[in-house]
This record gives C-alpha cells, sequence and structure tokens, in this order.
C-alpha cells in the first residue's frame, strides 16, 4: 500500500457544539493509490484516530478506488474550522479497530426488521410503512406501534395505506446503515395511486433516524399536441400526505421552537401546528404559485404557530421562514421530529393533534391542495429523534450539518476530475472575480430567487432564469425555470471542489434534488422518445403559465406547430454523476442510468410505430435543430456525453458502445465543413458543442488504454474540425449581426472554442500544438472581455456556460506536459456517408415501392392495351 495523506475539512458554521456527529462525504483517490481490499483511517485534528466506514462508489480501469465515499463521527466546537486526515490503515492500527463501540445490528423476521444502534432498538414492519412499529431505549418503549401509520389523501378524501412491495438493506456497515423500502399507496376498490421509495438510515449509538421518502406519479401525461400544463388527466389530485407517530404514555410537554434552536418555548400538550404556507420572503405570493386554474395556491406571507384547547383557537406566534423543531415529552421519555429545508419545501405542518405527532409533508391545511404531474416525483428528508427524560435532542444539530470538504489541492493531484485546478493555483483573476457573482453580491443565485420566489416543494432548487426576462415588460417578474441547462450543477460542484466554499454546496444540493424530482419525466408509459427524458427548460421569452417547469403552455401557444416534450438537446448528467461520486445519493445514480437508457429507447426503431417495416435507428438521439440534421451538434454531443457517464458509472461496454456508434454517424475525418455552413451561428453553432464532448470521449480512451479504430476516428475527427476553426472561426461578438438576437450568451459561448482548441493541442502533431495553444488564450480573453462589455453579462445563462467550462484555461496553462504524439496510425476511415433517420428511410422505400409498384401497373396497362389492340386487327 501507499503511502497517503489527504487533508479534509470540516467546519460548524451554526454555534453549536458537535459531539460524534455524522459526516459523509466523497473522497477522490488517485490511480493506484488503493485497493478494494485495503483499509484507511481517520485522524482527527487532535490527532486521535476516529471512527470510520468507507466503500468504494468509483474504480479506475485497475480496479483502485477512484472516489471512496466516507462516512465519520465528528467532534466540534462552536465556529470551529478543523483539518481531518484520511491515511493508510496498519497492522498496529487494528487495537484501535478492536476496542471501537458496537457496531450496528439487524435482524430480519417474516413481520418485520429490527435495527439495534446500540443506543436504541427500531422494530420496523414490513407490510406497510409505518414507519415504526416500536422504539425501544433499553426497557424504556417510545413509540405506540398502533397508531403510527404514513397516510395519503386523495382529493375526495378517500385514505390510501403505504403498501410495502419490497425491503432491502441498501447499506450495512458498522456506523450507517440503510433500510430501503419501495411500494404503492393503495385504497380498497380504488387503482393505486403514487409509488414511492422510503430509506431509513440509523447511526450508530444514536436515536436519530433520517426518514427519505419519496413519493412518484408514475403515470404519463396525456400532453394534447406537446403541451404540458397542470390539469393534466394523467395528474394525481390529492389533499394531504402525512407520517404519523404515537408517543406512548401521556404527553405532559410540548416543546418547539419556530426559527432558532435557542428560542424554545414550552406549553401544556394542547392541539398545535405550525404551519408554512408561504416562503415568507418579500414576493412570497409571486406568480410561480399558482394552481391549474391559475389561481394562486398560497394564502397568508409566512408561517402561523396555533393551538387549540377545549375548541377554542388560539395564535401563539407567526413569522416569515420556519426551521422549526417539536418535542413532545411523556414521564417516560421524549420524541422530537423536524423537516429538512422546511420553508423552502412549503407548504409544509408540525402537529400534535388527537394524541399523535403528525408531519405534514403535503398538508391538508393548505387551501388549493396537490397536483403530481404525470412522471413528475418529489422526495422529503424527515429526521426523527428519541430520548429519556434526562437526555437532549440532537435535532438542531441535524438541521444544520458540517460542512466537510477535501482539500482542493489533493482534488487536483489526483486527476479525478477532468482539467480540475483548485482555485489558489488559478491565475485567471478576473475569472474567478466574474463567477464568484454566482455565490456573492447582487447577482448571486440565492438573491435572483428572490425576484419569482424560487420557492415551494416543486420550484426549490431550480434557477431563475432571468436571462429570459431581458425585454420583459409588465408589473411582475416573467415566470422562467432554468432546469439545468448547459449542466449547472456540475459547475457549481467544480466550484465547491476548487474552494470549499459551503455556498456552492447548497447550490448543487439543492439543484440536484431538483432535476431528479421534477425535470426528469419518471415513466415507461408515454413513447420511447419521452419516457424518463429531461424536460427543457421554460420556453424562451414566454412566461411559464400553467407547465411549471415542463417547457410549453397552451397559454403560450398561438401558431402551429408549438408544443413538444423532452430531447435530446436539453440532457446533462455529468453533474449528477459526481453529485453521486460527493454524497453518495442513489438518487442521482439512478438518474444518470435513466436518462442514459432514455437516449438509448428514443434511438432504437424497434419502439416505434414504423418498427414493424424499418427497426433501424430513428435518429433521436443525434438530430440537432432538423430531424434531418445528424451532423455535429448538441444533440448528438449531449447524447454521447450521458452515455460517457453512464459508462463511467457502470462500466457496461454497452453505453461506450452506442456512443461510438453514434460518434461515427455524425462526424467524419473527410467531412465538407464548408457545406455544414458551420460559420452561420444561429443554427450551427453548437457543432461546439459535439467537439467538446469528442474530447470527452479521446479522455474516457486513454484512461482506459485503449488507442484503437474508434479513438483515431475521434481524434482525427476533431483535428479536422479544429484546423478548420484556425482559419474559419471568429469571436461571436464580430458576428453578432449573424444572429437573431445578439446578447451576451453568445460571447460566454467562445469559451467553448478556448476549450476545444485546448484539446485540439493535446490531441494533435506537435507542429500543431504551438498554434492551437495561442488560439486558445486568444479565445479565453476575448470570451470575458466582449462578455464583461455587456451590461446584462451577470444574467444566470453566462454565469452558469463560465462557471462550467471557463476553469478548464487554467488547467492547460499550469499542466502543460509533452503529450504522447497520436498522429500515425494506419486505419483507413473510407469516405463520409449521409445517415436518414428511419422516419425518411421509410418514406424513401415507400416511394421506392410505389414506383415499383407504378411500374408495374403501367406495364400491365400496355400489356392489356397492346393485346386489345392485337384482337381488333385480327377482326380487321
Amino acid at each position: 500500500m501507499q503511502n497517503f495523506n489527504i487533508p479534509i475539512w470540516l467546519e460548524e458554521c451554526h454555534g453549536l457544539r458537535r459531539l460524534n456527529e455524522p459526516v459523509r462525504l466523497g473522497v477522490p483517490l488517485s490511480r493506484g493509490l488503493l485497493s478494494e481490499g485495503q483499509k484507511i483511517r481517520v485522524v482527527s485534528h487532535v490527532g486521535q484516530s476516529i471512527l470510520n466506514q468507507a466503500r468504494p462508489l468509483c474504480l479506475w480501469p485497475d480496479r483502485s478506488i477512484k472516489w471512496l465515499l466516507l462516512d465519520i463521527f465528528a467532534t466540534l466546537q462552536a465556529h470551529e474550522c478543523a483539518a481531518f486526515a484520511v491515511v493508510p490503515r496498519i497492522d498496529e492500527d487494528e487495537a484501535f479497530i478492536t476496542d471501537s463501540p458496537t457496531s450496528l445490528a439487524w435482524q430480519e423476521s417474516p413481520e418485520a426488521f429490527a435495527v439495534d444502534t446500540g443506543a436504541a432498538l427500531f422494530r420496523i414492519p414490513k407490510k406497510a410503512f409505518a414507519p415504526f412499529a416500536s422504539i425501544k431505549l433499553g426497557a424504556v418503549e417510545i413509540l405506540s406501534g398502533h397508531a403510527s401509520w404514513t397516510r395519503l389523501l386523495d382529493k375526495n378524501g378517500n385514505e390510501y395505506i403505504s403498501s410495502v412491495e419490497r425491503w432491502r438493506m441498501e447499506e450495512n456497515g458498522p456506523l450507517r446503515a440503510t433500510l430501503l423500502a419501495e411500494g404503492h399507496f393503495v385504497a380498497r376498490s380504488l387503482k393505486p395511486a403514487l409509488s414511492f421509495i422510503a430509506r431509513l438510515a440509523f447511526f450508530v449509538n444514536s436515536s436519530a433516524v433520517r426518514v427519505e421518502l419519496q413519493v412518484r406519479n408514475p403515470q404519463a401525461a396525456l400532453h394534447p399536441g406537446g403541451l404540458w400544463d397542470l390539469g393534466d388527466p394523467g395528474s394525481f389530485f390529492f389533499k394531504d400526505l402525512s407520517i404519523q407517530l404515537q408517543p406512548t404514555g401521556s404527553v405532559q410537554q410540548l416543546d418547539w421552537y419556530a426559527e432558532t434552536p435557542n428560542q424554545v418555548r414550552s406549553i401544556d400538550p394542547d392541539e398545535w401546528t405550525l404551519y408554512q404556507d408561504s416562503s415568507g420572503g418579500e414576493n412570497w405570493n409571486s406568480r410561480n404559485h399558482i394552481d391549474c386554474s391559475g389561481n394562486l395556491s398560497v394564502s397568508f406571507h409566512g408561517y402561523r404557530i396555533d393551538k387549540r384547547k377545549n375548541g377554542q383557537s388560539e395564535r401563539l406566534g407567526a413569522g416569515k421562514r420556519a426551521t422549526p423543531g417539536i418535542r413532545l415529552r411523556t414521564e417516560s421519555g421524549w420524541v422530537a421530529a423536524t423537516v429538512q429545508d422546511y420553508w423552502q419545501n412549503f407548504p409544509k405542518a408540525l402537529r400534535w393533534q388527537d394524541g399523535a405527532l403528525s408531519i405534514g409533508l403535503f398538508p391538508r391545511e393548505s387551501q388549493s391542495g396537490f397536483e403530481l404531474q404525470g412522471g413528475e416525483q418529489k422526495r422529503h428528508t424527515v429526521w426523527l429523534d428519541f430520548g429519556l427524560p434526562e437526555q437532549e435532542t440532537v435535532l438542531a444539530r441535524l438541521q444544520h450539518p458540517v460542512q466537510a470538504w477535501v482539500d482542493p489541492i489533493w482534488v487536483e493531484e489526483t486527476k479525478t476530475v477532468s482539467y480540475f485546478v483548485a482555485n489558489q493555483n488559478d491565475p485567471n483573476s478576473e475569472y474567478l472575480h466574474y463567477i464568484e457573482n454566482i455565490v456573492e453580491g447582487p447577482n448571486s443565485f440565492l438573491n435572483k430567487r428572490e425576484v419569482i420566489d424560487e420557492y415551494g416543494w416543486r420550484n426549490f432548487g431550480d434557477l431563475y432564469a432571468d436571462h429570459e426576462a431581458v425585454n420583459h415588460r409588465g408589473s411582475s417578474s416573467l415566470i422562467s425555470h432554468y432546469n439545468n441547462q448547459y449542466d449547472f450543477i456540475y459547475g457549481a460542484l467544480i466550484h465547491f471542489l476548487r474552494t470549499g466554499d459551503s455556498r456552492w454546496h447548497q447550490l448543487l444540493n439543492e439543484a440536484a434534488r431538483h432535476t431528479i424530482d421534477i425535470d426528469i419525466y419518471h415513466t415507461d408509459q408515454d413513447k420511447s422518445a419521452y419516457n424518463h427524458g429531461l424536460f427543457w427548460h421554460t420556453d424562451h421569452y414566454k412566461d411559464a403559465q400553467t407547465c411549471t417547469h415542463r417547457t410549453y403552455s397552451r397559454k403560450n401557444s398561438g401558431k402551429d406547430g408549438y408544443g413538444g416534450g423532452p430531447s435530446n438537446e436539453h440532457n446533462y448528467t455529468s453533474g449528477l454523476l459526481h453529485y453521486y461520486y460527493l454524497t453518495g445519493d442513489p438518487e442521482a445514480a439512478h438518474a444518470v442510468l435513466e436518462l442514459a437508457s432514455w437516449v438509448v429507447s428514443m434511438d432504437d426503431g424497434a419502439r416505434t410505430l414504423l418498427g414493424s417495416l424499418d427497426d433501424g435507428p430513428t435518429g433521436g438521439a443525434s438530430q440537432t435543430v432538423s430531424t434531418l440534421y445528424h451532423k455535429p451538434g448538441r444533440g448528438s454531443g449531449n447524447s454521447i456525453s450521458v452515455l460517457l457517464d453512464a459508462y463511467r458509472l457502470t462500466n457496461d461496454h454497452h453505453f461506450l458502445t452506442k456512443a461510438e456508434a453514434l460518434i461515427q454517424r455524425c462526424i467524419h475525418p473527410k467531412d465538407d465543413i464548408a457545406a455544414l455552413k458551420l460559420d452561420e451561428p444561429e443554427y450551427r453553432w453548437s457543432y461546439l458543442v459535439f467537439l467538446q464532448v469528442l474530447g470527452k470521449y479521446l479522455d474516457t480512451k486513454i484512461e482506459w488504454g485503449e488507442t484503437d479504430y474508434s479513438f483515431y476516428y475521434a481524434r482525427d475527427s476533431l483535428l479536422h474540425y479544429a484546423d478548420w476553426m484556425l482559419d474559419n472561426e471568429v469571436p461571436y461578438k464580430d458576428v453578432l449581426h449573424k444572429v437573431e438576437l445578439p446578447t451576451e450568451t453568445w460571447p460566454a459561448h467562445d469559451i467553448r472554442k478556448c476549450h476545444i482548441f485546448h484539446l485540439a493541442a493535446k490531441y494533435g502533431h506537435f507542429v500543431q500544438r504551438a498554434r492551437f495553444t495561442q488560439k486558445a488564450d486568444v479565445y479565453f480573453q476575448r470570451c470575458l472581455t466582449d462578455l464583461l462589455s455587456f451590461e446584462t453579462a451577470y444574467l444566470t445563462r453566462p454565469l452558469v456556460i463560465l462557471s462550467v467550462y471557463g476553469y478548464v484555461h487554467a488547467y492547460f496553462n499550469t499542466h502543460y506536459s509533452e503529450n504522447p504524439d497520436f498522429y500515425a496510425h494506419g486505419y483507413d476511415f473510407g469516405n463520409p456517408t449521409v445517415f436518414l433517420p428511419q422516419k425518411a428511410r421509410v418514406k424513401a422505400t415507400l416511394k421506392r415501392k410505389l414506383r415499383v409498384v407504378a411500374g408495374e401497373l403501367k406495364r400491365l396497362s400496355s400489356d392489356k392495351g397492346y393485346q386489345l389492340k392485337s384482337k381488333l386487327f385480327k377482326k380487321q
């Protein structure tokens, strides 16, 4: 085993002392550093070895670990920032492991699971997601299981219970274990409604539990005419989804706080509710919050706290933004609860009613009820804690987790992230200052949320697409949603890794969860071109109206051909993939595979109505702008990029083979580039996206040591286009007269040209490298200079583009090395061929058959005419 010392940083930002608090983070490792069978040790800032649990998330081609998911228990003082270290574990460390506290233990019976954390014994019933049948602290029973449940009420008041169809131990370690349940909400004489996935995470020596509940409408939307408004027949309408827990014994006191844990109030156990109806922001009643009828779904500003005794109601308080907690004390113990991101995911409710603690994830107090659209889902995180009378709850600490990150210099040294450079090694101060606007100052994305109140269970995590509102005129702001265009998740993740700044982590975490839940079409019941696809950003320069995050609204349709659905030109997974590496969130990994499978399915001709005539590729994965254009563009580029991400995640060559087929369909080393009119940016600018992805493919092949036919085909194609760019491309600001809308986004896209020239220098012949590198420098400088000449330089879209691609220039400027010369090879790639999509092939086939039939009919007609003339001649 190699020697190593990986610095990781932990910071307490909320003024709370932390004692053995669970912390999880992904740690990148250099190639060959650590194999799967080898162990690590974590050393605290005071030099003590601390408990850890680790498992690989991703491997290098040599089977060494590339990303390691690490769990530790950390102790920090309030506002302390400290360096911990990950080091190899050697033989003399075994005593430490042997002396460690009791590990998690679990047992399974036909009726239930039992999980013993050492602090509490949890019994989880198998038939329904209650979530608990019993919780014991020693000999003391804390929870009465017979009145604990998770229940759904539809719009007519019908009650659905949570029926579990499958259980499994998703993660089973000595410090942390996760139990997963999958099922449906069912009601007598009614068809199953929503499906659900529930995760229960347990921690050693802890009575706290992390409960994650994800509900999904698996139905397809009807979307007539390609319009995706609320009120669709495929939607499910309901008025409540709550989790109820009943403590054992009589509750003697109710403790609660609304915004900060140092403002706890205690009252008699009368009926009590803390209900968050809206965000509490200045624009709380934004038109962003409307139902299918276009009416506001919010009714008042912020939250209210009410109690009820002997039929009389009393208002205990009100405020703007609640981050609450509730604890119910009995003679023998207590039960405490909260919901993560409570006010941000409004509406929410915490209740003490009818002798039970109730957690309203979709609470009945909302005046409008709820609509989960076809293929839409939502995931909530609930924290529960249980204790004896003399113990204190850790609820407040769990609401505000410790910030953790790997030292950026280490990340750079590992080369796990393509072209990564730590901020402190980036000499481009103007670029760094520009990008900082995403997290700092009046243009920050957190500030932009407030403009349209980008909050609520469906909106939270998305970005305000303010670039669409530049020419908007009206008394209220244009509602426009970004839907992860150009992969902001990846940009935010890169800059979190570069800086360790928790504001980047907040943005990427919220954006990832939103994209996974709301922006992906989670259904099998629509056509293959749409199933499991990613919805576009909402329509250019139009208000989202009632389509929420689904692009096309009937209220904006005023012309023929308006409408559509998910397509290959808007498909991004690199951020989700790395978010999985950083957090271990299994839903992120599932989303990557879901979007990659969508690429394969949309291109599978056997899945269409024309499949009986022609089961070859549809072209759905490779088209850009036009169904007949299958040359380099963002449609094909994004499809290939997603397939490469799925290959990196699974090592399944099926994805790589499909990526190579799309590359060879869309580009050729001998393409007649002039004929493609790439110098017309309005329709052909996105060939740059394809060339960038071609570099990603080459990097993947080099990582796996595969310099084969497909590698050289892609390499020669990249250089063929890069040579053309040397003589023909110019900065976009110089040709703005060629575009319909000469906005700031055009010079922002020049950063892609910088990236491509660096790739060409990396993979080209050594004679070419100087010219390519010089051009890369030119485009980097022109990109920034031209972009900043616009007053609109700090809108969302240009900031995202530069966050995703701008850092690459620093890598090539600071990591120069003698690259291998790939120039010579013996492959003959032949000449370009034209790809025809399925519809065009079928049309051509039918035309050919019609011509044959017409010819045969003409011949038969001619033969009959000849025979008739012969008979007449004989009679004469």
